[in-house]
This record gives structure tokens, C-alpha cells and sequence, in this order.
């Protein structure tokens, strides 16, 4: 088992480091992007060996575009949101190449996770083993994207809370068989103490919050690849997951963890209060009518849940050790919405 210290990725988190090492790789490169943050770089390097549109993470386009890396090229680049960089590691475990994840929003922790996520039809999927040789956290470029993107980073660390809650429901009922990893619970407590503290300054975006979502959302990654990740996903990635089957839709990942963390650890009787004070206070948008979600696409979720992580063998949780009555449902859909004002 790779211990801690040792799963931690490379990580550069220095104002003005991603022009330079795009500077310095990106005419040899496979740059995987979109068109809003290559415009905030692409005055300034030059023309990669091979520009990637990510558009979308849909397995069969993935596999287009890791075939159609020309001759020649020596690196992967991610750069960008989720999905430019699990683009980049999908070409990157395909190619063999040496991959660099320069995120230009820090909404997600997916430059700092080893598989990549990807979608089959509208189910959310995830595999590989992909290790960056660096990651680049630039405060400078992060702070230019919209503020509301990168206080969506609180999203994949506050799911701790309900993950942590779902691992030790399960494992007390003995099921599962990740056990019980008290250095993995210690990492996820830390983790939210410190974001309960953090909150007003990821609210602001300040240069400190963003180096303090980097770090820890390498150290999140690297407790993933340590323990396990059952100390960070649980319940509330379900029934985000059984949202986005239910609709193909497609959310800012980070609001939509937050909106499901209320419900989920209202529905598990888990303090739902802490996570309320972290939602409130770092101001990221988890309001149910920003998300899109109706009462009736949420009473559909939420009834569809148990089933549905029956069907796709997630998790023991607390959605199949605790009663999911619609009036539970409500209670926590009135919980959340009170939370976030809508």
C-alpha cells in the first residue's frame, strides 16, 4: 500500500508558474482545454503541437481524441476544469505520455485524483491510474475564473462529512469491505475543521484560500490513494450521480456536492448543521432552483436512490440502512433550501 506522503502529486503553487511551464512545454504538447482558459493563456505561449476542444468526457469521444495525438508529441496538458483534465489523463494512460494538469479553476478535485472520470451514455463512470509528473496551482490564473467556480471547490471536501458518516454505518453493520481506516477519518475531521475556518476566505477567493483548496484537495487525492476513498464519497455523490442518470444533465460538480451533502446528512441525522454553517459561510451556490432542481426531480432522486446504488453496486450506505420515506425527503429538500435561500 503507497503510504500517504508518498501518494501526494507533485504540486508547483506559485503566481505565474502555469504561463511558464506552458511557456516551456506547450509547442511540444497535447493541450487539452476549452475555449475560456486558453484564452487566458494563449497570447502568451506558444501554439501546442496539438490543441484538444473538451467538450465533453463521453467515453467514445475520449477514445477519438486519444487517437488522434500526432507523431511527435511529448507531453499531455490539462488545462482548465474537470473535464480538460480528466481528458488529459485519458490521453495521457492511452498515449504512455508524461502528463502536467495545470487547473485554471479549483472547483473539483480532479488534478489531484489518480483515475479520471468519464460518462457512458448518462452513467458516471471512473478508471485509471494516471500520476501527473507536476501539477501547477496558479492563484494568479485561478483567481480570474468566476468566483462562484472556485468557492465550488468546497464540494468534494465537504462530502467527507457524509462519506465518513455512510463508512461507519456500513462498517458497524459490517458490510463493505474497505474497513475502517482511523488515519483516513483523522485526515477527513482535519479537512473540515479547517474549511469550517477557511470558509469566509474561499467566500472572498483570496490568494490564501486558493492555496489552501490546493493542498488540500492534493491531500484528499492522496488519502484516496492511501486509504481508500470511502472517507470523502458517500451517500451525497450517489445521489448527485442518480441525479445527473435521472436528466443527462450537467452541473458546476462542486454545487451540486454541497446541495446533496445538506439533504444527505439531514437524511442520515449527521449534524447537518456543520455543513450548513460551511455552505452558508464560503457562499457556495448549492440553491436547488440554481441547480435547476424542481421538488419533483428531487422526489424522484430521492425515491429512485436505493435502487438505483443497488443497480450500479455502490457503497454500502446510509441510503440502504436508512428508511428513504418521502417524508425524510422532504424534510430534507425544506433543510437545504432554508440553507441556501431558495
Amino acid at each position: 500500500m503507497t503510504s500517504f506522503e508518498a501518494a501526494k502529486f507533485p504540486l508547483t503553487l506559485e503566481d505565474g508558474a502555469a504561463i511558464e511551464r506552458l511557456k516551456a512545454l506547450s509547442a511540444t504538447a497535447v493541450v487539452c482545454t476549452m475555449a475560456d482558459p486558453w484564452a487566458l493563456v494563449s497570447d502568451q505561449v506558444p501554439a501546442p503541437a496539438h490543441y484538444v476542444e473538451c467538450g465533453s468526457v463521453e467515453l467514445t469521444h475520449l477514445r477519438e481524441v486519444a487517437g488522434s495525438v500526432p507523431p511527435g508529441a511529448e507531453t499531455v496538458i490539462g488545462l482548465g476544469g474537470g473535464s480538460s483534465i480528466d481528458t488529459a489523463k485519458f490521453v495521457a494512460g492511452s498515449t504512455g505520455l508524461p502528463l502536467v494538469q495545470i487547473p485554471t479553476i479549483i472547483s473539483v478535485d480532479a488534478a489531484f485524483t489518480a483515475p479520471y472520470g468519464y460518462r457512458d451514455g448518462s452513467r458516471v463512470r471512473y478508471a485509471g491510474d494516471l500520476r501527473p509528473i507536476e501539477v501547477i496551482a496558479d492563484p494568479t490564473l485561478i483567481r480570474r475564473a468566476p468566483a462562484r467556480l472556485n468557492r465550488a471547490g468546497i464540494g468534494d471536501l465537504l462530502s467527507c462529512h457524509t462519506g465518513m458518516f455512510d463508512w461507519r454505518l456500513a462498517t458497524d453493520a459490517g458490510l463493505g469491505d474497505i474497513p475502517w481506516n482511523q488515519e483516513a477519518a483523522d485526515l477527513g475531521t482535519r479537512v473540515l475543521a479547517e474549511m469550517a475556518q477557511m470558509a469566509p476566505e474561499i467566500a472572498a477567493v483570496t490568494s490564501d484560500a486558493v492555496r489552501w483548496l490546493a493542498r488540500t484537495h492534493r491531500d484528499v487525492g492522496a488519502g484516496c490513494i492511501a486509504y481508500g476513498a470511502r472517507f470523502e464519497e458517500g451517500s451525497e455523490h450517489f445521489l448527485a450521480y442518480c441525479i445527473e442518470w435521472l436528466t443527462s444533465g450537467h452541473w458546476v460538480h462542486g454545487e451540486l456536492i454541497s446541495f446533496c451533502v445538506l439533504v444527505m446528512s439531514t437524511a442520515q441525522g449527521n449534524d447537518p448543521q456543520l455543513p450548513a454553517a460551511i455552505v452558508r459561510d464560503s457562499r457556495v451556490d448549492a440553491r436547488p432552483s440554481h441547480l435547476g432542481i424542481s421538488e419533483e426531480l428531487f422526489h424522484k432522486a430521492f425515491a429512485e436512490l436505493p435502487a438505483y446504488c443497488e443497480r450500479e453496486d455502490l457503497w454500502p450506505s446510509a441510503v440502504g440502512l436508512t428508511d428513504l420515506t418521502p417524508e425524510l425527503g422532504a424534510r430534507a429538500l425544506a433543510f437545504a433550501k432554508d440553507v441556501t435561500g431558495a
